[in-house]
């Protein structure tokens, strides 16, 4: 396992709390776009086009609330550790948060996509 140390691993909470805060903004510029839409348009096609973006918007803020809870808890650890043994703590290792880095990408990735669809549905039908 690859470690990191502790100010750059505390680095990195801070910037994946910053994204997840950024994409829930997202999350509400989005559903406000999809309404817009809703009140010009009311064929099957753009109905059934919009149940599907306000799934898959829920669906991402439920994971982004995951998200924020995840990173919030490991961060409450990481300084339980600093706290438990300040000595030295700008010089000390501790083991990366491989998944948790990991669910950010894949979080990051869903979501560009859905926001490019959910672009492209906008064109569309605005």
């Amino acid at each position: 396992m690859e470690q990191k140390y502790v100010y750059d691993l505390h680095s990195d909470h801070k910037e994946w709390l910053n994204k997840v805060n950024f994409y829930k903004d997202d999350l509400k510029v989005l559903r406000h776009r999809l309404s817009e839409i809703l009140l010009k348009n009311s064929s099957i096609e753009v109905r059934a086009m919009a149940e599907h973006f306000q799934n898959q918007y829920i669906l991402q803020d439920e994971r982004a609330d995951i998200l924020r809870h995840d990173v919030n808890k490991s961060m409450t650890n990481l300084e339980a550790a600093i706290n438990g043994n300040p000595t030295a703590v700008d010089h000390r290792k501790v083991d990366d948060e491989d998944q948790l880095r990991d669910a950010v990408e894949t979080f990051e990735r869903i979501f560009s996509e859905l926001r490019q669809d959910s672009i492209n549905f906008f064109a569309k039908w605005m």
